[in-house]
């Protein structure tokens, strides 16, 4: 197989990882069904919302950065739902905590998926929180390959961008 087609086969490997994760996740987690709306390329890594979580991946093959941003009405609803309380309830502090949680258990599942599939081992940072209203988050992977899916939760619309650099 050539380098090309490998790198193919690892997006389509990385992108399935991530959205089985966050589906299985929100679900599983946060009792929240979520839906892939759209997935679509976007030059330059910039992800935006009230809230966002960003971690770092390195693998063998490369590195990146996967975002996790919501608006703030529906991350306390997600948030309430993880911890078990109203959503007028969450404090500034469980949110932030709550979706850092969420990008880890995300991402910790897509590591696992990726690693098991292309038997190579990646690293995960932990999450830096942004807070925000419409922030927008701007990474170093400027020039490689970006992936925007756009889910939707209880009829709201949430992001996850993926940003891999190949070695």
């Amino acid at each position: 197989m050539s380098n090309t087609a490998e790198k193919k086969a690892l997006d389509a490997n990385l992108v399935n990882a991530l959205i089985r994760a966050t589906s299985e996740v929100m679900l599983t987690m946060a009792n929240t069904e979520v839906k892939v709306k759209e997935v679509k390329p976007q030059h330059g890594y910039t992800s935006g919302g009230d809230i966002s979580a960003v971690i770092t991946i390195i693998g063998e093959g490369g590195e990146g950065m996967v975002g996790l941003s919501f608006p703030l009405d529906l991350a306390s609803t997600v948030i309430s739902r993880l911890i078990g309380c109203k959503p007028e309830e969450i404090s500034k502090d469980d949110r932030s905590d709550g979706i850092g949680e969420l990008a880890n258990m995300i991402s910790g599942n897509t590591k696992t998926t990726l690693s098991a599939e292309s038997n190579s081992t990646y690293k995960l940072s932990l999450p830096s929180i942004i807070l925000g209203t419409d922030h927008e988050i701007t990474g170093p992977f400027k020039d490689c390959p970006n992936l925007l899916i756009l889910f939707e939760a209880e009829g709201k619309p949430f992001r996850l961008q993926v940003s891999f650099k190949f070695h």
